[in-house]
C-alpha cells in the first residue's frame, strides 16, 4: 500500500486523504441496549421528540405479545410502559390522529388492533373478522371527519371508518406490504402495494387502478420523508436483495433498479437516516447486513451510493434511524432474536465513556453482577427443577418449549443446488440431516460436514453438521444426486436442529425438493393477448379433485410458495437456465397445463398421475402437442 502511494502524484495523494476522512465518516460502532422477544419485521419504531427534548423513545413489539415503550438514559434502558403478553404482535405502526406528529401508537396481534398513547393508556381497541393475522398498519387522517384504518391481512386489503368495516379489496396473491398516498384533491386515498409474484399496483376507491411487474420480487416499502404529499415516489426493496423506486404519474405506474442485488441477501426492512445533513436509505438484509446508502434528495432516480456495511451475524428485522441515547444521530436495529443495538459514531461512544463518572461505572457494574447472580440463581432452580420432575414416578409429560427456529428454501441454482437458510432464535450445535435417496451437500464455512462413512454404499444418506459456537444462522446446499431411476418425483429431506443449551431437545424441519427445481422465476402475463401461449404443448386433467388437492400436487412439482387456493388459480413460471415456461391453470375438477418443453409437461402428467393414484383419485389425463 505503500508502495502504492509513493507513485502518485501529491494531487492523488491529497484526494486519497480527502477519500479517506468521508469514510471516517461513517465509521459507526455498535452498541447494545437491550433484548426483547422475537421480533417480526418493522415492529421497531422511534417517537418524534416533543417540546425541548431531542431524546426520543423506542416503541418494539415482540412474538410474546409485549408491547414496550422504553427511553435510553445513560446507556440504560428505562421502561415508559410494557404491556402483558398474549398473542404475537406482527405489525407496529406509528400515526397521529390530528394531523400533527405521530403521537399514537397502533399494534396487532393476530386479527385485533390496538391502539395506545404514549404512556401506555389504551385508547383504541378493534377485533376484526380476517382470518389470518394482520401484517401491515395504516392511518389516514381525513381533516375535521377523522381517520381511515386500514389494514393488510393474507390477500385482503380491509379499510375501517369510524371502528366500522367501510370496504374491502382482495388480491390475486398475498400483500407483502403497502404505503398510503393522498390524492391531488385530498378526497381520495391511494394505496401502493407490494403484491408476491405479481410486482406492484396502486388501489384507489376498492379498484386496482395500475399494474406493474417487477421480477426482483419486491417486499418492503419505503417512502421518501422529503417526497411531496401528492406524488408517488416509494423505494424498495427486493427478494433478490436489488433496491430500487416505484413512480406513479399521470396513470403510469414505472419501477426502476438502482441497486443490484448480486448475491446480497434478500430485503427484510427498510428504514431512513440522517447524517451529517444528509439523507440515507438504511436497508436490512436476512444475511445480518445492515447497509447506509446516500440519496440524492434532488434527484431520486439517481443511483445511491453505498457508505457503510455493518454485519450483525442474524437476520435484520428493523432500522430506524432517531435520537435515542445521544443529541446526534444513530441507527437503531432489532434482529430476529430480539436484540435490540445502535450503530453511532465511534466519537459519540468515545465521549460517552469519557463523561461517565467513576461512581456511575461502580454503579453498573454493581447492577449487572446483581442480575448475573439472580440469574445464576434462576436457572440452576429451573435445572433442579427439571431434573426432579424427569425422575419422578408420577404419571406427566415433560413438554419442552418449541425451538424458534425458521427456515427458507431458494430455487434451483445453474449447478442444480438448491439453498436452505435456517435460522434460530437461540446458537445451534448440531444439525442432523436425514434422506431416503442420495444427496449431494455443500455448507458454509461456520460449520463442519460429515457424512457417515457406512452409507456410501446405501441409496439413502445419513450426514451431521456441528457449528460453530454462537452460531444462529447456517446455511445448506442440497441437490438430488443423479440416479438411473425413470420415475420423477419430489425428495424429503428430515433436518433435525440441535441447540446448544439444555434442555437437549432438537427442532424437526421437514424439506421437500420438488421434480422441477428450475421453474422458480414468476412471470407476468395476459393469455388473451399472449397467442404463443395456444400453441404450446397441452395437458388436460379432469377429475373429482379440488382445488387444494391440486395445489398441494403442485408443491411436488414447483418450488417456491404457490399462489393460495382460489376459484380459479392462474400463473405462470419459468425455466432459470432454458427459459421454457410453464403455465398452469386449475379450478375445482378441471387443470390445463401448457409449455413449449414437451419434456416438462411429460413430467408433470407423471406427478400427477401417481399422486391422484396415492390420493385413489380418478383423473383422466389427455395430452395435445
Amino acid at each position: 500500500m505503500l508502495k502504492i502511494l509513493c507513485q502518485q502524484s501529491e494531487k492523488d495523494v491529497a484526494g486519497i486523504i480527502i477519500i479517506y476522512y468521508r469514510v471516517m465518516d461513517y465509521d459507526l460502532c455498535r452498541i447494545d441496549y437491550f433484548i426483547s422477544g422475537i421480533t417480526y419485521p418493522d415492529t421497531l419504531k422511534i417517537l418524534p421528540s416533543q417540546g425541548q427534548k431531542l431524546e426520543q423513545k423506542v416503541v418494539v413489539g415482540d412474538k410474546t405479545g409485549v408491547l414496550q415503550c422504553l427511553t435510553i438514559r445513560d446507556e440504560e434502558p428505562v421502561i415508559q410502559f410494557k404491556t402483558l403478553p398474549g398473542k404475537p404482535i406482527t405489525a407496529v405502526q406509528l400515526t397521529s390522529t390530528n394531523g400533527t406528529q405521530p403521537d399514537k401508537i397502533f399494534a396487532a396481534s393476530g386479527n385485533e388492533v390496538k391502539g395506545y398513547t404514549k404512556k401506555g393508556k389504551v385508547f383504541f381497541s378493534i377485533e376484526t373478522a380476517l382470518s389470518e393475522p394482520v401484517t401491515s398498519i395504516l392511518y389516514v387522517s381525513r381533516c375535521v371527519f377523522g381517520g381511515d384504518l386500514i389494514l393488510c391481512s393474507g390477500r385482503t386489503i380491509t379499510f375501517y371508518r369510524d371502528s366500522k368495516e367501510h370496504q374491502s379489496y382482495v388480491c390475486k396473491d398475498r400483500v407483502l406490504d403497502m404505503a398510503a398516498f393522498i390524492a391531488p384533491n385530498n378526497a381520495k386515498v391511494r394505496l401502493l402495494l407490494l403484491i408476491a409474484h405479481k410486482g406492484a399496483g396502486i388501489l384507489e376507491n376498492g379498484h386496482l387502478v395500475a399494474h406493474i411487474a417487477i421480477s426482483s420480487g419486491p417486499s418492503r416499502l419505503a417512502t421518501p420523508p422529503v417526497a411531496q404529499v401528492a406524488e408517488i415516489k416509494c423505494f424498495y426493496g427486493a427478494a433478490d436483495g436489488s433496491v430500487g423506486i416505484i413512480t406513479y404519474e399521470e396513470t403510469t405506474l414505472s419501477s426502476n433498479c438502482l441497486v443490484e442485488g448480486r448475491g446480497l441477501g434478500s430485503v427484510v426492512c427498510l428504514g431512513w437516516f440522517y447524517s451529517n445533513a444528509n439523507l440515507h436509505l438504511a436497508v436490512g438484509r436476512n444475511d445480518g447486513s445492515v447497509q447506509l446508502y446516500l440519496i440524492d434528495v434532488e434527484n431520486l432516480h439517481l443511483k445511491p451510493r453505498l457508505k457503510f456495511t455493518y454485519f450483525s451475524g442474524e437476520p435484520v428485522t428493523s432500522v430506524v434511524g432517531g435520537c435515542v441515547g445521544t443529541d446526534e444521530g444513530e441507527l437503531l436495529v432489532a434482529t430476529f432474536s430480539g436484540r435490540i443495538f445502535a450503530l453511532r459514531s465511534k466519537f459519540l461512544i468515545a465521549g460517552s465513556v469519557t463523561k461517565a463518572s467513576h461512581e456511575n461505572l461502580a454503579a453498573r457494574r454493581s447492577k449487572l453482577e446483581i442480575e448475573i447472580v439472580r440469574l445464576e440463581k434462576q436457572t440452576a432452580n429451573e435445572r433442579e427443577k427439571y431434573q426432579r420432575n424427569s425422575r419422578s414416578l408420577q404419571a406427566g409429560l415433560s413438554t419442552p418449549p418449541l425451538l424458534d427456529i425458521e427456515h427458507k428454501m431458494s430455487g434451483a441454482t445453474r449447478e442444480g443446488w438448491q439453498e436452505v437458510d435456517i435460522t434460530s432464535a437461540v446458537p445451534l450445535d448440531m444439525l442432523f440431516i436425514y434422506c431416503s435417496k442420495k444427496l449431494k451437500l455443500l455448507t458454509d464455512s461456520a460449520a463442519v460436514l460429515s457424512v457417515c462413512s457406512s452409507q456410501d454404499s446405501a441409496s439413502d444418506l445419513l450426514a451431521t453438521v456441528r457449528c460453530q459456537a454462537g452460531t444462529r444462522r447456517i446455511w445448506l446446499r442440497l441437490r438430488v444426486a443423479s440416479t438411473n431411476s425413470t420415475v420423477l418425483e419430489s425428495t424429503r429431506v428430515l433436518i433435525y436442529a440441535l441447540p446448544t443449551g439444555a434442555p437437549r431437545v432438537a427442532r424437526l424441519l421437514s424439506i421437500k425438493l420438488p421434480a422441477l427445481p428450475y421453474y422458480s422465476q414468476h412471470e407476468e402475463f395476459d393469455e388473451n393477448n399472449d397467442h404463443s401461449i395456444k400453441s404450446w404443448c397441452q395437458l388436460h386433467v379432469t377429475g373429482g379433485f379440488s382445488v387444494a388437492e391440486m395445489t398441494f400436487w403442485l408443491s411436488d412439482i414447483l418450488p417456491g410458495d404457490l399462489p393460495r387456493p382460489a376459484s380459479n388459480v392462474a400463473f405462470l413460471r419459468v425455466h432459470s437456465l432454458l427459459g421454457t415456461k410453464l403455465y398452469c391453470q386449475y379450478q375445482r375438477g378441471s387443470a390445463v397445463f401448457k409449455s413449449n418443453n414437451i419434456s416438462t409437461v411429460s413430467s408433470v402428467r407423471s406427478i400427477i398421475s401417481n399422486c391422484s393414484i396415492d390420493k385413489r383419485i380418478r383423473v383422466e389425463i389427455s395430452c395435445v402437442s
